[in-house]
């Protein structure tokens, strides 16, 4: 039974971030200036955070620490939604942009779409939320696309987002296939749903959560990670902000960072009660299956990040370098307009907590 208390809490803090959901959301890939049911955070008396997906274990240290109540402790009172609010028709990094929230999290092709569209560098990453990726595509074993140089001419059920496309045709190229491929974009968050029901071949996902649901319904997947397959991809998934940040934020975003750490910190250290404390916290069916969470959290935990080494959250130039490296080489998402930036143009490490 739910925790009548820490329910009312979540659903007044984080605003339509376990609730408000639209089933009936445009799954358009247009991206209209459409304000979302949260207060435009004009101040940082509360501090916006627009999530990447639905509420998942890759958010683990950010709802814990709000269950806590840390954040309003540190004196960073949070409140956030997911992209059911609009059925995704808008990324989160251009919630951001569009002064619709603080913080978003996303994966680091988008700050390299908006510096494209707008010939200069808007946002930037301040933080990773993964040290390891957990981020791949995947195929049903009963296929046979065990290489994706079998993946020629098969269907991939695609987001419509940056480089998706690129990042799998590249892929391809490189395991010996021809990068032809057909796209078919069941709408952002039905996708996984068209994946079960063979509306196409190919899907990219998250090893912790859809690679997890698959394993515990009886669907076996081969699973392909970009990075061994020649693409250098980045990290997947990043906590972003304005570029470059007002000075009246950084108290407070340097805060939210350091609160973020303690969270993920109490998941590495603490898997099983923090999964507890959450399945009691987290209204969203989602985190209604305690058995599925728990695969989820043992998948993921140890791709955060290492206490004994990387500090939470820090980013590697070179990651960052590699990634535009293979743009250029590829020459896309028009790469002559952020020609010459350096890697570090689109992150920052400088708002971390300088000490574990």
């Amino acid at each position: 039974m739910k925790n009548t208390s820490l329910l009312c809490s979540v659903l007044l803090v984080f605003g339509s971030l376990f609730s408000g959901c639209n089933p009936n959301g445009s799954s358009s890939a247009e991206e209209p200036n459409t304000k979302v049911p949260t207060e435009t955070p004009a101040t940082l008396d509360t501090l916006v955070l627009a999530l990447d997906w639905r509420p998942n274990v890759l958010h683990t240290g950010i709802l814990y620490a709000q269950s806590q109540g840390w954040y309003q402790q540190a004196g960073v009172p949070l409140k956030g939604f997911t992209p059911e609010v609009d059925g995704y028709t808008k990324k989160p990094l251009k919630k951001v942009l569009d002064g619709e929230a603080h913080l978003s999290i996303g994966p680091s092709e988008h700050l390299f779409h908006y510096a494209v569209d707008s010939c200069k560098v808007k946002a930037q990453a301040i933080a990773t939320l993964l040290q390891k990726s957990r981020s791949a595509f995947v195929v049903k074993a009963a296929q046979g696309l065990d290489n994706p140089a079998k993946w020629t001419g098969k269907t991939y059920l695609g987001y419509h987002t940056p480089l998706e496309e690129e990042v799998l045709g590249s892929m391809i190229e490189n395991a010996g296939g021809a990068p032809d491929f057909k796209t078919q974009l069941p709408g952002r968050l039905e996708l996984w749903e068209a994946f079960l029901k063979d509306s196409g071949h190919i899907a990219w996902v998250f090893l912790h959560w859809e690679a997890i649901r698959a394993q515990q319904a009886g669907v076996e997947l081969n699973t392909f990670i970009p990075n061994d397959y020649g693409v250098p991809y980045g990290y997947s998934s990043v906590i972003m902000a304005p570029k470059p940040l007002p000075e009246n934020w950084e108290p407070k975003v340097r805060a939210f960072l350091a609160v973020t750490r303690r969270g993920y910190q109490a998941a590495i250290r603490n898997p099983q009660a923090v999964l507890d404390s959450l399945v009691r916290f987290v209204e969203h069916p989602n985190f209604s299956d305690t058995s599925f969470l728990r695969a989820a959290q043992a998948d993921i935990n140890g791709a955060y990040y290492n206490l004994d080494s990387v500090p939470w959250g820090q980013m590697s130039e070179n990651t960052w370098q590699q990634y535009l490296g293979w743009m250029a080489q590829k020459q896309l998402l028009d790469y002559e307009k952020i020609k010459g930036l350096p890697a570090e143009a689109f992150f920052t490490n400088a708002y971390l907590p300088q000490s574990e």
